[in-house]
């Protein structure tokens, strides 16, 4: 009976201290099942003589506990999160103009794939695998990058402020280690150090366990070795220098993403090469006085050969051939002009030269007279417009690769390969936030190409005929317009250098001004339209010598024009300067120019 019991009090006994091991054993399994960490922090800051720095990290940490079981993620410490001491980093921003270039990731010596974040999340680095669990044990990876614009530059001392481990996760750290190698040319005694080791701002101090020692590395470094780092802490140093071993070279914004600018330079030659093969314009000939008009030109066809183009000037001219022929009177009225359908025979209107017929159609398709009014509003805008887009159809249609060529397949090939390569680079671009580079690239370069083209052909040719009559309270709306499509541009140019880098802007910007400077310089004249050139030449010089004061007397700009003067709508298209033509063709200045 006693030996039952001795044996029922062993067993439990037994039973008592099995239980209290395994609960031991459980508690310090999961201990360690939840240690987990970073076992060990190495950062390595070189200062260069340029300015920048080369980092290189080496981190080994264990997979276990809840730290990594999305993947391993490293925060650069570059943002305001690590940089936050005003102290050494000034006021803060929401872009503090730190860049940097990923030179390499690896894990146990192996190339690894990572992601690096945009905006706010620049320096953010996954690495490996998205959102799958680190494979259990200990990993060790090296991050190599170089950083632009971490250093404070002065005429005293410079200074470097690096906060080594960052303080975004809540990973502790068993021992982290800090070392700055110098300039050339600085020693340590040169250095004046201020290290610490505690969590972000006063609220966050040193753990009592935590401790901090500075370690010999040799001459020129400055290292320092921290052990029991808890979360939310990071290892950070200020060191400053005698001034001058550190430069920041010409052009530095130029060092990132340089290779860029081979674009601009090819589009510069793809536009050379075609240049020298078209060849140069045929010279001009001998100017002999010529006392008729050019066979089969009529006075806007003389324009367009001219200018290539058709303004208000254009339009002036067809009005007073129309009204030397007698099929319409024009009765100048307070600045406006009343234009009255007159019956002329078939004979004189089948003598009309096809952009007269349009336009005597087109101004009497509504009623038997119709007022013509220099107003800027949209309804009078439109009508001017559609007249003077009338005249430049026929006359593209007659005139174009007969007297003059455009060459617009080169144009057309050299705009067409400019958005093809600056949209491939725009979505392959690298930098702080590239999500809108594709948007403002190709916005720059249409708003920018459009606005460009209408300054040509437009707002330069109303420029000069407003130096010569003074009126150029007109090109108010125009001058407007142009100035605000350019800060819209400049600004998105902006937006690309931040987000993307100086070089992508300016690339951007290059390829948009080597198109527009190089189109204008395609244009070539053919040797039929270098001839009648020089027929124009010497008729003009007859009109000037000859008929320019008859002409001015004749047709006063209050009155309507000698009707039977068939010299006067080329003295308008030439710009001979007499009063009526000279008030006409101002009246239609601000929005009649096309090419």
């Amino acid at each position: 009976m006693n030996s039952g019991r001795h044996i029922g009090w062993r067993i439990a006994l037994l039973a008592g201290v099995s239980l209290a091991l395994l609960r031991a054993c459980g508690t310090t399994c999961a201990d360690t099942a939840e240690q987990g960490g970073i076992s060990a922090f190495r950062s390595d800051v070189t200062v260069k003589e340029d300015a920048t720095l080369e980092v290189r990290e080496e981190i080994t940490l264990d997979s276990g506990g809840k730290y990594y079981r999305y993947g391993f993620m490293r925060n650069l410490p570059i943002g305001s999160e690590d940089r936050w001491d005003r102290k050494y980093v000034g006021e803060h921003k929401r872009d503090n103009g730190i860049r940097v270039k990923i030179l390499e990731i690896t894990e146990d010596g192996q190339p690894l794939k990572y992601e690096q974040g945009q905006g706010y999340g620049y320096a953010q680095l996954r690495i490996g695998k998205k959102d799958m669990p680190l494979a259990a044990g200990e990993h060790r990876y090296v991050i190599r990058y170089s950083v632009n614009g971490a250093l404070t530059l002065s005429a005293g001392r410079d200074a470097l402020y690096w906060n080594a481990i960052g303080h975004e996760r809540d990973v502790p750290v068993a021992e982290a280690i800090l070392s700055v190698h110098l300039p050339a040319g600085v020693s340590a005694a040169d250095a004046a150090v201020e290290p610490r080791i505690a969590g972000r701002g006063v609220s966050s101090p040193r753990k009592p366990e935590t401790e901090l020692e500075r370690v010999d590395e040799g001459a020129g470094t400055v290292a320092y070795r921290a052990t029991n780092v808890g979360p939310r802490q990071s290892l950070s140093v200020t060191v400053t220098w005698p001034a001058g071993y550190v430069r920041v070279p010409k052009f530095s914004f130029l060092s990132e993403g340089q290779q860029l600018l081979a674009a601009p330079v090819l589009l510069f030659m793809f536009y050379l090469i075609a240049w020298l093969r078209i060849g140069p314009e045929p010279k001009p000939g001998t100017v002999v006085t010529r006392y008729e008009t050019p066979d089969g030109l009529s006075a806007a066809a003389v324009r367009y050969a001219v200018t290539t183009g058709s303004d208000g000037r254009s339009f002036a001219a067809v009005i007073a051939a129309l009204a030397t022929r007698g099929c319409l009177r024009v009765e100048p009225q307070d600045g406006k002009y009343r234009l009255s359908r007159m019956m002329s025979d078939r004979a004189a209107e089948a003598q009309l030269a096809p952009e007269e017929k349009r336009v005597l159609t087109m101004l009497f398709e509504d009623g038997a007279t119709i007022d013509l009014t220099p107003a800027m509003d949209q309804r009078n805008t439109a009508q001017n417009t559609r007249y003077i887009f009338a005249i430049q159809q026929e006359l593209r249609q007659r005139m174009d690769g007969l007297y003059f060529t455009k060459h617009a397949g080169v144009i057309v090939l050299g705009v067409l390969a400019t958005f093809i390569a600056a949209l491939s680079l725009a979505a392959t671009a690298h930098g702080r936030d590239t999500s809108g580079a594709a948007f403002f690239t190709m916005w720059v370069l249409f708003a920018g190409l459009l606005i460009g083209l209408l300054f040509e052909v437009a707002f330069l040719p109303a420029c000069k005929t407003a130096s010569r009559s003074g009126s150029w309270v007109k090109l108010l709306p125009g001058t407007a317009a142009v100035a605000v499509f350019a800060v819209v541009i400049v600004y998105m140019l902006r937006e690309l250098a931040e987000g993307v880098s100086p070089a992508f802007a300016i690339m951007i910007a290059a390829l948009l001004l080597v198109n527009l400077g190089w189109g204008p310089q395609l244009k070539r004249r053919t040797p039929q339209g270098q001839q009648v050139l020089d027929e124009i030449a010497g008729f003009r010089l007859f009109l000037e010598k000859v008929e320019k004061d008859r002409l001015d007397k004749l047709n006063s700009a209050e009155e309507s024009p000698h009707l039977r003067d068939e010299h006067l709508p080329y003295a308008i298209a030439l710009e001979v300067r007499e009063a009526w033509g000279d008030h006409l063709a101002r009246t239609f200045l601000a929005t009649t120019v096309m090419r």
